[in-house]
């Protein structure tokens, strides 16, 4: 299987993005909005790697504060 990774050069609109395959997974909103949080985080304050693959320190903490919660 070939797996290509987005890096520091992959270009990217200025919005956040959602994959049209994530919304055909079965899972909840929440998920995919967690994804494309993450995958705006990415592009802001990404760390490359040797291999140029991007990285993100996100703690769950901190997520969870973008992200719905019910009552």
């Amino acid at each position: 299987m070939e797996v290509e990774f987005m890096t520091v050069d992959t270009a990217l609109l200025p919005c956040m993005l959602l994959l049209r395959a994530m919304l055909q997974l079965p899972i909840s909103s929440t998920a995919k909005v967690m994804y494309a949080r993450m995958l705006d985080m990415i592009f802001l304050s990404g760390i490359e790697d040797a291999n140029g693959i991007l990285f993100i320190h996100f703690p769950i903490v901190e997520l969870r504060r973008h992200l719905p919660v019910a009552p």
